[in-house]
């Protein structure tokens, strides 16, 4: 029989720590690629085994899969990492762990993991983003941008009296996060906003209108001078920063806003697809599971 290369594969010498972080990442490959036939089988004369482990054959599309977002110079190591799984395995095998509960359960688990992936690929149907749709959004968000940019960190009160406590405790020097402890909230930094002046209801990327309006009169650095009431509640908030706003031409911007509305599209459509499982499912207790529309 001919032999070629692939039959005179050797694992090469590598300082310890390398050789562990092979085995390492061998051992986190996919479950799919770990489950290999116990008899072991003759090594075939064909280009499609790359090696053999005791008569085992490591095929090339292992290989190929393993390799998938690496550089093609970590071929070597990559190749036995798969030599040294299966020889982890075989090891694992002679002692009889095949059959203990967790393979079964990986085993299993791989197996659900793999119909789902399967029939989700089957019958999820989602249109693609035209370039209309993009053009639409990236026009939607310039028309609500204002000249300027605001970061700002805030907390919420139930009540007036707690809030201007907190007030005070901020003007003292606390830090956000401390006066946030003390009175039993959270402190949350918003991340850059912008909006027109004047100011008006369901234009301000999702900050209150009470409070955007008084975003725009403070200085960096400046807190709010009183609690600012938000409906039943009370904000306290500190302008973080202010920057122009500059806005990317459509060119720039157009790639990323369409797979960020793919993605949005697709993750409507499995949640879609979920739903109508679930309709015509019995689930309880009913509160184990709600759907998008609920």
């Amino acid at each position: 029989m001919r032999k070629t290369h692939m039959q005179n594969v050797r694992i090469s010498r590598v300082t310890g720590f390398t050789f562990l972080a092979m085995v390492a990442a061998a051992l986190h490959m996919p479950v799919a690629l770990a489950v290999k036939p116990s008899v072991p089988a003759a090594l075939p004369d064909t280009d499609d085994v790359v090696a053999s482990v005791n008569g085992v054959a490591v095929h090339r599309a292992e290989l190929y899969e393993a390799m998938i977002g690496r550089q093609e110079s970590a071929r070597p190591e990559i190749l036995q990492g798969l030599v040294a799984r299966e020889l982890l395995r075989q090891a694992a095998e002679r002692e009889g762990l095949g059959n203990t509960e967790s393979v079964r359960a990986a085993m299993q688990k791989a197996k659900v993991d793999t119909e789902n992936r399967l029939y989700v690929a089957r019958h999820l149907s989602a249109e693609a983003v035209t370039d209309a749709q993009v053009r639409e959004r990236y026009d939607a968000i310039v028309s609500e941008l204002g000249p300027y940019q605001y970061q700002v960190s805030q907390m919420t009160f139930a009540d007036e009296p707690t809030a201007r406590f907190a007030l005070m405790l901020l003007q003292n020097g606390e830090s956000f996060a401390q006066v946030a402890a003390r009175a039993q909230t959270s402190a949350a930094q918003t991340s850059w906003v912008s909006f027109k002046t004047p100011i008006t209801d369901g234009h301000t990327q999702g900050v209150p209108v009470p409070l955007a309006h008084v975003i725009t009169t403070l200085k960096t650095g400046e807190i709010t001078r009183a609690p600012v009431r938000v409906g039943d509640s009370y904000m306290v908030a500190r302008l973080d920063d202010r920057r122009d706003t500059v806005i990317p031409t459509y060119d720039e911007a157009r790639e990323s806003m369409r797979r960020t509305m793919q993605g949005k599209k697709n993750d409507d459509a499995f949640a879609g697809l979920v739903s109508r499982l679930a309709e015509k499912a019995v689930i309880r207790p009913q509160q184990a599971f709600r759907s998008a529309s609920q």
